[in-house]
């Protein structure tokens, strides 16, 4: 499992967010609102890797004005693979490809290995995931469940967190 270091919405976000993962799970569906965990809420990962040291909080937290950012939350994406990711597209602004890259510069030094390829600048599409694993026939059924184009809406970063997979440990960094 891999590590990540993720940004973190407002309350109304996660509300929002939260209700998508309760329409899947109603319909039958994958949905990420499946996974028990107190730590599981909407965010949007911006680095991933086998393994990131926790000395990397102490840089991050020089990120003081990142809490207020906003970010528009737009239309739906489908990762695919063997099986497909439903996700919503977390418009990719200047201010938030630049925020990734400055935060991909200062985990460089905690990572063991190479961060996950996907991730890297240049590569890394901004989402927040709605459910993985569908197969090829219930992936209509979820676009249908959730509306084929859901409401753009804004949303406010409220801060940082770093999640290990290892200990299964959320550490909140602003």
């Amino acid at each position: 499992m891999a590590h990540s270091i993720e940004l973190i919405f407002d309350a109304e976000t996660d509300a929002t967010i939260t209700s998508q993962w309760d329409a899947l799970t109603a319909a039958g569906l994958p949905s990420q609102g499946r996974t028990r965990s107190e730590s599981n809420r909407p965010h949007v990962t911006l680095i991933a890797a086998d393994s990131i040291d926790g000395s990397v909080d102490r840089d991050l937290a020089t990120l003081t004005d990142l809490p207020g950012m906003e970010v528009n939350i737009g239309a739906m994406l489908l990762f695919r693979g063997r099986r497909a990711t439903a996700a919503r597209l977390v418009v990719p602004s200047s201010e938030l490809c630049d925020l990734h890259a400055h935060v991909f510069e200062l985990s460089r030094g905690h990572i063991s290995g190479e961060p996950l390829p996907h991730i890297q600048p240049g590569a890394w599409t901004p989402h927040v995931t709605l459910a993985r694993r569908l197969a090829d026939d219930q992936i209509g059924y979820a676009l249908t469940t959730l509306g084929f184009a859901p409401e753009i809406f804004t949303a406010t970063v409220t801060g940082l967190r770093r999640w290990n997979s290892d200990t299964r440990e959320e550490f909140y960094l602003l």
